[in-house]
């Protein structure tokens, strides 16, 4: 009699674990069906939100090279806005000076700056320098957020907007992403400054690349490449 009902009892407990393996399999099925479509939603998103085409592809750029902007013409309605990339790579070198790579807006027409440079160091750091008569008169650094790949292409997107703007009225600021890849996840590292205490920014602009040295006379330059501009547009990412 009590094999009998140890029996019962084991024949109860199999049946219990079978029935909560089945169910974990169920919820698991689920969940991976919900990631699947959560997947599916996002990639659709990004393809319906992507930027349209630049306004002007330079895929060889120099240091020497300005774009102006009111040499552009565009379907964007965003004015007061522009968005540039530029894809940026650099070999690591050891014991070299503390170098600046990145993008240059060159301002006309206005008496409290005439050039703005942002991008990165090679020790990894996103920095801004605002400069005016050849015074340098407010830098911005902040550490990156991951290490990047010496050697491998990265990104740098730049998204400048002056006190004309629709969506920020009133308000000037710069702002750039250094990532690899595609994505916030992508992102190594971020800046921006308002430049709203700067007064009118709605006039002629010029953008560029460049690299300089910041603490002696020598600089090894990175190759810049797919220079890519949309005037009068305010990117998604």
């Amino acid at each position: 009699m009590l094999a009998n009902m140890y029996s019962a009892i084991n024949f109860g407990t199999g049946r219990f674990e079978e029935k909560k393996y089945l169910l974990m399999k169920k919820i698991t099925k689920s969940i991976l069906g919900i990631l699947a479509v959560l997947a599916i939603l996002f990639a659709a998103t990004a393809f319906m939100i992507s930027d349209p085409d630049p306004d002007l592809i330079k895929e060889k750029i120099s240091q020497n090279d300005r774009i102006s902007l009111s040499d552009l013409s565009t379907k964007n309605l965003e004015a007061g806005m522009f968005k540039t990339t530029v894809e940026f790579s650099q070999n690591r070198f050891e014991n070299t000076p503390k170098a600046f790579y990145g993008q240059e807006i060159i301002i006309s027409g206005n008496p409290k700056l005439d050039r703005i440079l942002i991008g990165v160091t090679n020790n990894l750091i996103s920095r801004v320098e605002i400069w005016n008569r050849n015074e340098l008169i407010e830098t911005k650094e902040l550490g990156f957020m991951d290490k990047m790949t010496w050697g491998e292409p990265h990104t740098m997107a730049v998204d400048f907007y002056d006190q004309t703007n629709r969506r920020y009225r009133g308000k000037s600021k710069i702002s750039m992403r250094f990532f690899r890849g595609t994505g916030f996840f992508a992102d190594l590292g971020t800046i921006n400054v308002d430049l709203t205490k700067y007064g009118d920014l709605s006039v002629d602009k010029s953008i560029g690349v460049f690299a300089k040295s910041i603490d002696s006379n020598r600089v090894i330059a990175p190759v810049f490449s797919d220079f890519k501009v949309w005037k009068n547009y305010k990117s998604f990412d």
